[in-house]
């Protein structure tokens, strides 16, 4: 008989957390190149073992990740405060960034990142690839609200707070938090172990179980703690799942007593929290008048998709409650906020300049930009057609009409066409570009349930009278039926 013993099974791979270690550089361009051949990025598939290419990810995130930490707290001055305030660091806690002027800021803008980021990313694939360090974490952010203002009277740059709902698995052996993904990662007993069981009372955060629970954390110590100015007030930047869980937390009666007139304005990217939930007037109200959320769109950065009210003619998701823009060539949430940075920046920055005066423009949108019709043109059988041009009167400025008039004649006779063929009308079996049926004659057919026709009158163009309704039986009956 045979056994195998625990110490035959294959080890788990073990690699650096440095990046020169692992065979990588960082560049005059701030990307991070492989050293052997430097016109190449990080490379993922080291082996044909996940497990070997999972472990090298984890040590090359974790290099990255230092290395942002680093320069968060040299350059951009920020200070680590951990959650629950007070906590020892070698205790279970999550670690927020906070910057120097925060005490003393009269706007504070707050990032919660996504739920499935270290603090401080936006995303790898952009740090490890083309972009480089700073673009793809927070650090770009940061440097760009550095030439700010806070206000109108006051030109001082607005304070950062960097919440982190990312790493609430606390991971005893390296004291401190991992992400989602990151906590199957960690150093096991094997290569071929399942995985790390999840020990609630090992590797739980106290008040930071959740990502919930660490929103509500964030902005009862910051947002309504003694960590800012009574008079200052919050912009907040959510991302993703995170946005769900933020705009879930505000609207709520009592918390929004607390928090509304702390809040400045609030950018959305990539949520998907509906509307129709909202409970809140007050939060309703804010988020129609000072709120904005950014979606994955084809058009280009900025550009208005849907008002307060939504857009039930276009393709994506625009139930926010507020205006909705396009986030330009990103095509994954997690580059939302690198590519639709400058928007961002831009309207936060307006609204702090503009102060408790502003509001949202009424917006109303149909349809995809560009392709749509007006809710207007919706309330007629028929559009409006200017046969000179093609084009809807009645849309908005800059939108088009779809089908024109002859796309539409042509899609008349070719149901008139099968109809016939259904029910063997003979005369209708003749050329159909040459003839007109009398019910085409009159205006034309449209398809109902049943098979039956409905005749409808058509306003581009007029009934034929009795003289013209003898001519084309006189055509009609000169036409040769074959068949």
């Amino acid at each position: 008989m045979f056994r195998r013993r625990w110490s035959g099974l294959p080890a788990d791979p073990v690699f650096p957390s440095d990046l020169k270690e692992l065979g990588y550089f960082i560049n005059d361009m701030d990307e991070i190149r492989s050293v052997e051949y430097s016109d190449y990025y990080f490379k993922y598939f080291l082996t044909k073992n996940t497990r070997w290419n999972e472990r090298q990810r984890f040590a090359f995130n974790d290099a990255v990740t230092k290395i942002i930490r680093t320069r968060l707290t040299t350059t951009e001055h920020l200070t680590t405060v951990p959650l629950p305030l007070g906590t020892p660091p070698s205790q279970p806690h999550v670690p927020i960034m906070v910057s120097a002027n925060l005490s003393a800021a009269t706007r504070v803008v707050l990032l919660v990142g996504e739920p499935c980021q270290s603090l401080g990313v936006l995303a790898h694939r952009v740090i490890g690839g083309r972009g480089g360090i700073t673009r793809g974490s927070a650090l770009g952010l940061i440097q760009g609200l550095k030439t700010q203002q806070s206000s109108a009277s006051d030109r001082a740059p607005p304070g950062v707070v960097l919440a982190n709902p990312g790493e609430l698995w606390w991971w005893p052996e390296g004291g401190r938090g991992l992400t989602p993904i990151e906590r199957h990662q960690v150093p096991m007993s094997s290569a071929v172990h399942y995985g790390r069981r999840h020990d609630p009372k090992v590797n739980e955060v106290p008040e930071n179980r959740s990502v919930a629970e660490h929103v509500r954390g964030v902005f009862e110590a910051v947002v309504m703690g003694d960590m800012l100015r009574k008079e200052a007030k919050v912009d907040v930047i959510a991302v993703g799942d995170a946005a769900d869980v933020v705009e879930a937390y505000l609207n709520d009666d009592k918390v929004w007593e607390k928090v509304k007139g702390r809040l400045g304005c609030l950018v959305v990217m990539g949520g998907f929290y509906n509307s129709d939930n909202f409970k809140c007037e007050g939060f309703k109200e804010f988020m129609k008048e000072r709120a904005r959320a950014y979606i994955i769109h084809h058009t280009p950065l900025d550009t208005p998709i849907s008002g307060a009210s939504g857009n039930p003619g276009a393709a994506a998701f625009t139930a926010y409650g507020c205006p909705v823009y396009s986030a330009g060539d990103t095509k994954v949430t997690e580059t939302m906020l690198i590519d639709a940075q400058p928007a961002v920046l831009k309207w936060i920055q307006r609204v702090a300049l503009e102060g408790d005066a502003y509001k949202n423009e009424e917006l109303e949108f149909f349809g995809e930009e560009g392709t749509g019709i007006t809710t207007e043109a919706l309330d007629s059988p028929w559009m409006d057609v200017a046969e000179e041009n093609g084009t809807q009167p009645n849309a908005k400025e800059g939108v088009t009409l779809t089908d024109s008039a002859a796309e539409r004649d042509s899609g008349e006779a070719q149901a008139q066409e099968n109809e016939s063929a259904k029910t063997g009308d003979t005369k209708a079996r003749a050329d159909v570009k040459e003839v007109q049926t009398d019910e085409e004659a009159m205006g034309g057919g449209e398809k109902v349930e049943g098979g039956e026709s409905e005749s409808k009158p058509s306003p581009t163009r007029e009934a034929h009278g009795p003289g013209d309704l003898a001519d084309l039986a006189k055509r009609t009956d000169d036409v040769q039926i074959t068949g």
